[in-house]
């Protein structure tokens, strides 16, 4: 029998089909084993074990101690709490990297090749140094730093641009601060009392002071028994208050205070008294209309609305629940009032200085405070020359100044070394500043924290 013999096409048709059946065949084996490209394995993910030492300032050398780290320090990103460390030495088994500064409290991480592992959290110690950022001897004149001169510095407030704006309580004057420490005159003249722009205005003796959002400065014009308002042009109007000085509520200019001290506003726009010879902390809504929060008589006791006493209430300040924290000075304690006219004491015994949980602490004149976003009180006393913390769960420290110090006593430096001579005020910048207004050193001092 004779071959059979396909045409030329067939024959290819043919050929195409084999290869086409090599080529399938070749690409099935590609997934288990055929002879196919094999992607790369997975890096090994880093790993924390320790970190020594757990606390420290700006630039401590920490060890962290781990495995699958990278040997090349460059290929490691260490962070604390969020900031870059730099990484001086590495192996795949610990890594020494320097802490960052401004770390705050935080978990560390480590990141290798797109993997990153937690670890334990490391508490960061802020450093402070105290400096003057203006005045110098007791006085008056504009200028820069100690080339200013002021003669009580009584009240201080930092609008949302950082310039302060402080109560020159003998020069009966309205003084404005830029971060680079010019100061300035923005309303007052003369003892007396005038409403009107610049120096055309007159103050008696201003104390307390806050600034809204707008820029309007509110003043606690104690001598004048009124609280002031000032627009960033500087003009100056009467808030509420008349004259003789009393005790009265209802519309603002009908309302009477006796030796206002201290002012806040909250984040709906009413402004808190501290009305320190009526004993009382009183409210001012944005329509004009003054109320009477909390207090009666003085003495001390807890309690709501008039049911609670107080003995001079000279300075106050509000959280962001809408709470007025007050200083209640002769009492030594401060006393927190809620929205709805509850008092209760949250810190303060006796008189004296003594640290400690909130019921065993002691002060002696406690005066202006500020409170932090996490809910930290920083209190200044005008007796111990101090400045006070409280935790938010109001245990009791001190954050620098010299308790015991004589009349004569001013220096700058770390927050161990400062002192302080009357401190009246404080408050905080969006940086984490404070300034102090420290009355009879007549200068403001900043401390500054890394």
């Amino acid at each position: 029998m004779k071959p059979i013999t396909l045409p030329v096409t067939a024959r290819i048709c043919h050929a195409f089909q084999i290869i086409l059946f090599v080529f399938a065949a070749a690409s099935c084996g590609k997934g288990d084993g055929g002879g196919g490209i094999v992607p790369p394995p997975e890096p090994t993910p880093p790993a924390i074990s320790g970190i020594t030492p757990n606390t420290g300032p700006f630039n401590t050398v920490v060890v962290i101690s781990g495995s699958n780290f990278s040997a090349t320090a460059a290929d490691n990103d260490v962070k604390f709490n969020g900031k870059t460390a730099k990484v001086t030495a590495a192996t795949a088994a610990s890594l020494t990297v320097e802490v960052p500064k401004s770390a705050g409290n935080g978990v560390v991480t480590v990141t290798v090749k797109g993997k990153t592992a937690t670890g334990p959290a490391f508490t960061y110690i802020f450093t402070g140094t105290v400096s003057t950022l203006a005045g110098s001897t007791n006085g008056y004149l504009d200028g820069t730093g100690a080339g200013a001169l002021f003669h009580g510095v009584a009240g201080i407030c930092v609008d949302a641009q950082g310039n302060l704006y402080v109560s020159d309580h003998y020069n009966h004057k309205i003084r404005k601060i830029t971060p680079a420490g010019v100061v300035s005159t923005l309303a007052g003249s003369i003892r007396g009392y005038a409403d009107g722009t610049g120096t055309a205005a007159q103050f008696w003796n201003p104390s307390g002071i806050a600034v809204d959002p707008q820029g309007n400065v509110f003043v606690a014009d104690a001598g004048n028994h009124r609280i002031r308002r000032i627009t960033p042009a500087g003009v100056v109007s009467t808030y509420a208050g008349k004259d003789p000085y009393g005790y009265e509520d209802g519309a603002a200019h009908s309302a009477r205070f006796f030796g206002p001290e201290d002012v806040t506003l909250d984040a709906n726009g009413n402004v808190y008294v501290g009305d320190a010879n009526n004993y009382k902390v009183r409210k001012i809504t944005p329509g004009g209309v003054v109320s009477t929060l909390a207090g009666s008589t003085y003495g001390y006791q807890d309690g709501t609305g008039s049911g609670a006493i107080f003995y001079t209430p000279r300075s106050i300040q509000c959280d962001a629940q809408g709470n007025v924290f007050v200083s209640d000075y002769f009492n030594q304690k401060i006393r927190k009032v809620t929205p709805g006219g509850v008092v209760t004491t949250v810190a303060g015994s006796t008189y004296g200085w003594v640290e400690g949980s909130a019921s065993t602490a002691k002060f002696e004149g406690p005066r202006g405070m500020v409170i932090t976003a996490q809910g930290e009180i920083f209190v200044v006393e005008d007796r111990n020359n101090t400045v006070r913390k409280l935790t938010a769960a109001f245990d009791v420290s001190t954050l620098c100044g010299q308790a015991g110090l004589t009349y004569s006593d001013w220096k700058d430096g770390t927050l161990g070394e400062a002192k302080f001579r009357t401190p009246m005020d404080i408050c905080a910048d969006a940086q984490g500043n404070f300034y102090i207004a420290d009355f009879n050193n007549n200068r403001v001092r900043k401390i500054s924290f890394e």
